[in-house]
């Protein structure tokens, strides 16, 4: 196998509390009952397959193991607060994004507020905003990195030119890799002669581009950009591909929004287009098992239940799926994928003034991927009368077997990384300490056990140009078989998920003779 990742401020929950008798409006699943498309996991790839198959006319059932939405981008409840599942801005929802595409395809409407700046950095002697307009963020980083080389100028200016043709070619709905004929079919409106300006850097790295245009010398910059590149690939400049780390740079300042409830309000607005079209979502009673059934399959749920279905949408990475279908995991090789540690805060706020949500911390200019050294702090107020209680995130990438040692030591290790994140915590807040009302971290023994991956990865694989693009892992796993989720093409994150669920819908339904709504 080739080669990792708003507000939760009183969310609005639905009643759940029966979705593990398989109550679906108020009737009761059978257990000899049919399904067109069944959905395994209540990701974001999940999801969008499932509400555009719903959408389209076939009978969808979708089921989660937990008791709420979204998998990585999704939330939960932890001592009276609520807490983002993974670490996530949210993207794309832009006139013309792709998730802005999804949910119009289903007929939601979402409010979404452009987030200027998209996130704040904080590097060891400076704080730079990352601000949206691209003349505004080159004045402010002429200001902001003055001694830099003016090869920094060319390569702001490539970001905008490339990683805006990505975007274009991005938000035409791509089916990549080019398996079959129907990939190419859906992937032709993405062509386009302006196409010849990101082809040549198709298997080329960002390092190999800051040094062509002379973007070297200023290790501040070369921070702030690794930074942003490995939250958003996975992988520092040195190994990121071009094409997309490009995008990765360009997108905070295309399209960040803040969504109230942030991306688990996103998850459960796509629950109820599932539900509106017809199809069914349960909770609290996931997939244990999956076999062939003549042209079908045949799902053995948690609960002993077991349903066919004409074909299955797998959210899940191939690992996850291995493991349901009786074959040992298989798993990203070393160095190939990144696991993360979270540390998650309940403070009392009282007193303090208004804060940007996201703020990136760098520790250390020269080694952003040790655990600690690059983190994201995310912060979501309360509202109403708990408008003093706020929530926040702090992340940072670990390797997936960090904590595989003996438990002595991975508590050692435990309180160590949770110390560290507490000192990027303080950069944005300088009295934490004396507010903090409820503290817990997540490992990725975590992961692996709340959202079933395997060694606990998370954010798929570190986009380098071997599995990016043309040579980006298949999602089909077999007839009527379809992977979705951050390990497929495109990616890591809400809007590449998403992209994956639009493919898995398009591959299920036409093998259906249904038509896709994307």
């Amino acid at each position: 196998m080739p080669g990792f990742r708003m507000v939760i401020s009183s969310p609005d929950f639905e009643d759940l509390s029966n979705s593990r008798r398989g109550l679906y409006h108020g009737h009761m699943v059978s257990t000899d009952c049919e399904a067109d498309i069944l959905v395994i996991g209540s990701g974001f790839g999940g999801l969008t397959a499932a509400a555009l198959s719903a959408r389209a006319g076939a009978r969808v059932h979708v089921f989660e193991r937990h008791t709420r939405p979204g998998g990585c981008a999704g939330d939960f409840a932890l001592g009276g607060f609520w807490f983002p599942a993974g670490a996530t801005v949210v993207t794309g929802l832009e006139p013309g994004g792709i998730l802005r595409q999804v949910f119009d395809a289903v007929g939601l409407d979402v409010e979404a507020v452009p987030l200027d700046p998209s996130i704040v950095f904080h590097l060891p002697d400076r704080v730079v905003p990352y601000v949206a307009s691209h003349a505004a963020w080159e004045a402010l980083f002429a200001d902001q990195f003055a001694g830099a080389p003016a090869g920094y100028r060319r390569f702001w200016r490539w970001v905008r030119l490339v990683g805006g043709e990505v975007y274009r070619i991005g938000a035409a709905l791509p089916s990549f890799p080019l398996e079959r004929p129907a990939d190419i079919r859906r992937s032709l409106r993405a062509v386009s002669p302006s196409l010849v300006l990101a082809a040549p850097w198709l298997f080329a790295t960002i390092g190999r581009v800051k040094e062509l245009l002379g973007a070297d010398g200023d290790p501040a910059a070369d921070a702030l950009i690794d930074a942003l590149l490995l939250d958003a690939t996975g992988a520092t400049a040195t190994d990121c591909s071009a094409v997309q780390g490009a995008i990765a740079l360009d997108l905070y300042r295309r399209g960040c929004q803040w969504v109230d409830g942030g991306t688990g309000a996103l998850a459960m607005k796509l629950v109820r287009a599932i539900r509106a079209s017809g199809g069914t979502v349960t909770f609290g009673n996931g997939v244990a098992g999956l076999r062939p059934d003549g042209s079908g399959w045949r799902v053995r749920l948690d609960d002993g239940t077991t349903l066919s279905a004409r074909a299955v949408v797998a959210n899940l990475p191939p690992g996850g799926l291995d493991l349901l279908m009786g074959r040992p995991p298989r798993l990203p090789e070393p160095g190939k994928a990144w696991g993360a540690f979270v540390l998650h805060l309940g403070i009392d706020a009282s007193g303090l003034a208004p804060l940007h949500p996201f703020h990136q911390i760098v520790a250390d200019l020269n080694d952003l991927e040790t655990p600690g050294n690059n983190c994201l702090v995310s912060i979501y107020p309360g509202r109403g009368a708990r408008a003093n209680r706020w929530s926040i995130s702090v992340s940072t990438h670990v390797p997936p077997a960090a904590f595989a040692i003996p438990p002595a030591k991975a508590q050692r290790l435990r309180c160590r990384l949770e110390g560290r994140l507490l000192e990027a915590v303080r950069r944005v807040i300088p009295d934490v300490d004396h507010r903090i009302l409820l503290l817990r971290s997540a490992t990725p023994a975590t992961y692996q056990r709340f959202t079933g991956r395997p060694g606990g990865f998370v954010g798929g694989l570190r986009q380098t140009p071997s599995v990016v693009a043309l040579r980006a892992p298949g999602r089909r796993a077999g007839r009527g078989l379809v992977l979705a989720g951050d390990h497929t093409f495109p990616g890591q994150g809400t809007v590449g998920t998403a992209l994956s669920g639009i493919n898995a819908a398009r591959d299920v339904l036409e093998s259906l003779g249904m038509e896709a709504p994307l």
